[in-house]
């Protein structure tokens, strides 16, 4: 797009260069950075000259790698639009779009042309499809999702081109990037959605060199990153804050008692965008942080810009008047040299760090994790797809749920289960069962918590900013636990459901106990015992009645097949093409219909069976 194509070993050497002037270090003796002439098995969709990492020894647990300076990352938070996205109140996935697209604007001029150069144009995501490769996604979840998304992408574009007219100094079509240009802005979003990660609490999600060359592996990752991300919410530091820090030995003890020295030390594994709603990415494309462009008055001054060491680069005296060449020249202006100045000052922002979390052989490429995320996901998310994945999931609509109530009760109890989900919307929060472990303590701390009045679970529903309950068919063929555990009190008997029903603190206190026995039966159910063993060693407290469990693996199984009835078979995809890319589209479709398809077929075999069973006289 902004960055001229040049072979891939001069993008190699480019980058490298651009590693050791920024202080992105590693460890040379046990890795090193290769072009890629092929896709490798298991790995991101590479196309030729793409760049991989190989490790040149056997690589051991907690071995660290990679260390990235966080002033080395491109953030919408720390960019010379810094207080152009503050005045304007725009964040997330769209201001990070944004601050990209300008730094590709400046060309070799950018701080980041080194590390900008090195990128694809885009990332083939299914949002850039065409229309005959996105039939291969009919049915699928992908396929769903991607309706979506183009309006929001649209709305983000829209919002672009308010702040670009109202900015025209600024925001200057050159080096190929062209603001009024859909297509320019699709290319920076689909990097941003296929690269960016998560820093710390201020940078948010940033584009972060070096971590981006790792390609992903699906439960069998060898590297992830460890970052602190606690810092100061106002200038992005660990520590030697100015605002966490007394500035001198004057000032008295009340002051220093209204400051937070605590830290706390997290993982970040999950290669995240900018908004995530567990796996529906629904709103893979919306910016939560966009307020439009609201101008208080006409011709209002254009906020200050700060240059990469925070300092003001326009004058924001009222008083002063500036045209658009001064503003252009001023918006542009850089440090003396062409990279971001990373002194020891700088090092005071801290680092993310590489580490080995699983040994790798020499010779073998080093893989990174983008998180826990199912075929469906990471096809939307970052345009590929694993042939073995135990966090595939298969979302249901909630409507088709509701239509299976009514049929198995009534109308008006599907109606009154609507209510139920509406107002419990934060306990329903997206989960797999692959991560019940962790979950079950963050369960624990949250009933301890959940004293809110029934009043207050009421305004629940009212919270936008708390997304929809998402419920899925999770392999390796179970109904996910918020769903079993919904049904389980959604066919129960009048007088159990009135008291769920008109009591948000019974609902709270039968939910754990109902997904405790699910998980239990379905881990029963997985370790081979009989549906009839499974019950009893689920059910030793006598939780929940057998027919009411046979009611569920009825309505579960029922609910599979009816989904694997909109997925379809693969007719579709019955044409395999020539052309590379197409090519590329049509294994992954082909892989994600036949991921998504073993998930239900497992389901409607298993809970058919169970609910024969436990419904039998």
């Amino acid at each position: 797009m902004a960055i001229v194509a040049q072979s891939g070993e001069e993008t190699l050497r480019v980058l490298l260069e651009w590693f050791e002037k920024n202080k992105v270090t590693y460890n040379e003796e046990a890795i090193k950075v290769v072009t890629q002439q092929q896709t490798q098995g298991g790995s991101n969709i590479v196309s030729p000259n793409g760049i991989g990492v190989v490790a040149k020894r056997a690589l051991i647990d907690e071995e660290p790698l990679v260390m990235i300076p966080k002033c080395a990352v491109i953030s919408s938070a720390s960019s010379a639009l810094a207080n152009i996205f503050e005045d304007e109140g725009l964040g997330g996935s769209l201001a990070l779009c944004i601050t990209v697209m300008y730094e590709m604007a400046q060309g070799d001029e950018s701080p980041w042309y080194g590390y900008l150069q090195s990128l694809p144009r885009r990332a083939d995501i299914p949002l850039l499809w065409d229309a005959e490769s996105l039939k291969w996604l009919a049915g699928t979840d992908v396929g769903k999702w991607v309706e979506r998304d183009e309006k929001n992408v649209r709305d983000d574009f829209g919002v672009l081109q308010t702040l670009v007219a109202d900015y025209p100094s600024v925001f200057v079509s050159q080096n190929g990037v062209r603001w009024d240009d859909f297509e320019c802005f699709m290319d920076t979003t689909s990097l941003v959605s296929s690269r960016a990660f998560m820093v710390d609490e201020f940078r948010g999600n940033s584009m972060v060199p070096f971590a981006d060359i790792f390609n992903h592996l699906t439960s069998a990752a060898n590297v992830h990153i460890e970052s602190e991300e606690a810092v100061c919410l106002l200038c992005g530091n660990e520590f030697g804050c100015e605002h966490t820090e007394p500035l001198d030995d004057s000032d008295d003890e009340s002051e220093h008692e209204d400051h937070d020295d605590s830290e706390s030390h997290g993982d970040h594994e999950d290669h995240e965008g900018c908004e995530s709603h567990g796996e529906s990415g629904s709103d893979e494309w919306s910016d939560e942080g966009s307020e439009g462009s609201e101008d208080e008055s006409d011709g209002e001054e254009i906020p200050i810009l700060v240059d990469y060491n925070g300092i003001p680069v326009i004058d924001s005296s009222d008083d002063m008047d500036v045209d658009d060449d001064d503003d252009k020249d001023k918006a542009s202006d850089k440090n003396e040299d062409d990279s971001p100045k990373m002194d020891d000052d700088d090092m005071l922002s801290g680092t993310l760090d590489m580490v080995v979390y699983q040994p790798c052989n020499a010779g073998s490429e080093v893989f990174n994790t983008y998180g826990d995320h199912g075929s469906a996901y990471l096809l939307h998310r970052y345009g590929f797809c694993d042939t073995d994945n135990d966090f595939d999931s298969v979302s249901l609509d909630t409507s088709d749920i509701m239509q299976a109530i009514s049929v198995a009760v009534s109308e008006k109890r599907a109606a009154d289960v609507a209510v139920i989900i509406a107002r419990s919307k934060r306990m329903l929060g997206p989960r797999h069962r692959a991560h019940q472990s962790e979950e079950d303590e963050d369960e624990e701390e949250d009933e301890e918590e959940e004293e809110e009045s029934d009043e207050e679970d009421e305004s629940e529903s009212e919270d936008e900013d708390t997304p929809p309950p998402a419920f899925s068919i999770d392999a390796p063929g179970h109904p996910d636990l918020n769903l079993t555990t919904m049904l389980v009190l959604s066919l129960a008997e009048e007088s159990v459901f009135d008291q769920v029903f008109k009591s948000s603190s019974t609902f709270r206190h039968f939910f754990p106990i109902i997904r405790q026995f699910w998980t239990l039966f379905q881990a029963k159910l997985d370790s081979g015992a009989s549906v009839s063993a499974a019950f009893r060693a689920a059910n030793s407290n006598t939780v929940v009645k057998k027919h009411t469990v046979g009611m569920v693996c009825r309505v579960a199984h029922q609910l599979a097949e009816a989904r694997l009835a909109q997925l379809g078979d693969n007719s579709i995809l019955k044409n395999k093409p020539a052309d590379p890319i197409l090519r590329a589209r049509w294994e992954s479709a082909k892989q994600l219909r036949t991921n998504e398809a073993s998930v239900l077929q497992m389901c409607i075999k298993r809970y058919k069976k169970a609910a024969t069973k436990l419904l039998s006289p």
